[in-house]
């Protein structure tokens, strides 16, 4: 696997770096919209990345109409409960704002397992080209990526772009909803986001450690030529 050098940006703040971040999603919004129409942006669950959907959702004059939001992956909980990405995501963003949406396409955990994935499947299926054209995501202390976690079977080329993981023991809700490695980084540009001071230690890991893919799966985004990490040590 070609490992390329992502570019890192650092903050001296967490309100700063999604000031920053939020200018520069709306401002690659009105240009992609521009010269291709329809903008499709990858949404990563986590309760850090919240303020950022916030000001996307309040703080920009911005028509949304042709953008198209994914979630890249989640628990396989009731969509009410506040745990769900999809809740989360939903609460933050408020009905107005998904409304005009283009889409706001997440997972339907109402349905069997096997026909969530079947169905989220069959949406990314449908698309031409790149799944996303920005793919926004946040890791896990452990390494793990959307729910691709360590250590296990899920890592690496799949048949499938939506995968039925397991997330590990520690973890209070163990049947996940993801897409692979390679749905992942099907974008044409991935912005990973790195809040407070443990997140350090994984942008350490990425940038200078020794652990390899399967260990730390967040390393995978390092195939990707057009990486960028937005990092603050701050958690304020």
């Amino acid at each position: 696997m070609e490992i390329f050098k992502p570019k890192v940006i650092d903050f001296e703040t967490k309100s700063s770096l999604f000031e920053f971040l939020g200018s520069y999603i709306v401002d690659r919004v009105i240009d992609l919209s521009s010269d291709q129409g329809i903008v499709r942006l990858g949404l990563t669950g986590g309760k850090s990345i919240l303020p950022l959907y916030k000001l996307l959702a309040t703080n920009y004059g911005l028509t949304w109409d042709r953008v198209q939001t994914f979630l890249t992956d989640e628990r396989y909980i009731n969509l009410d409960n506040p745990e769900s990405n999809y809740y989360q995501i939903k609460q933050v963003f408020g009905e107005d704002f998904i409304k005009e949406l283009g889409e706001f396409n997440y997972f339907d955990t109402s349905l069997p397992l096997d026909i969530t994935a079947k169905n989220y499947q069959e949406k990314l299926e449908a698309l031409d080209g790149q799944i996303f054209d920005i793919n926004l995501l946040s890791p896990g202390l452990d390494g793990h990526i959307a729910s691709l976690f360590p250590n296990t079977d899920k890592l690496g080329k799949q048949p499938k772009m939506v995968l039925e993981t397991v997330a590990p023991p520690e973890y209070e809700t163990a049947k996940r909803l993801s897409l692979s490695s390679e749905a992942l980084l099907s974008s044409n540009e991935i912005i990973l986001v790195l809040i407070g001071t443990k997140k350090t230690d994984v942008l350490s890991e990425m940038l200078d450690g020794t652990l390899k893919i399967a260990d730390y799966p967040v390393k995978m985004l390092l195939a990707h030529p057009n990486l960028v990490i937005y990092h603050t040590i701050s958690d304020s």
